[in-house]
């Protein structure tokens, strides 16, 4: 299975440093664009067929990496390699699971938002 980043809300040079950064970890890293966002982000990390569009009516959100076919060690090594690039707290991250993949990535945000504010209170 092809390990997949997923960059949800990245600008131009943030794509450009994520993928100088992921690239040499032989991780594909795309840029969800606008037009995309409805999809589900299983589809869009090539681990479903389905392109049907989520009807996600929810607020905009912020920046969000996503992780397709990624085991432990490699999740690891993405953390590091994206703290030593200087990308902070800002960008949530969460890994497509059977649970989550039928989801666009605004209703994943949504989620791993709540659980950020949970983990932040602690």
């Amino acid at each position: 299975m092809k390990k997949t980043v997923l960059l949800y809300n990245f600008d131009s040079e943030e794509q450009a440093k994520a993928k100088r950064t992921l690239l040499p970890l032989h991780f594909a890293v795309k840029n969800v664009e606008n037009e995309e966002m409805l999809l589900s982000v299983g589809y869009l990390a090539g681990l479903t067929d389905s392109e049907e569009k989520r009807d996600y009516s929810g607020d905009s959100f912020g920046k969000m990496l996503v992780m397709g076919g990624f085991l432990g060690s490699d999740i690891d090594k993405l953390l590091a390699a994206m703290r030593k690039a200087g990308f902070g707290r800002d960008v949530l991250k969460a890994v497509i699971t059977p649970t989550n993949s039928a989801w666009c990535g605004g209703e994943l945000y949504s989620e791993i938002y709540k659980d950020h504010i949970q983990m932040s209170k602690k």
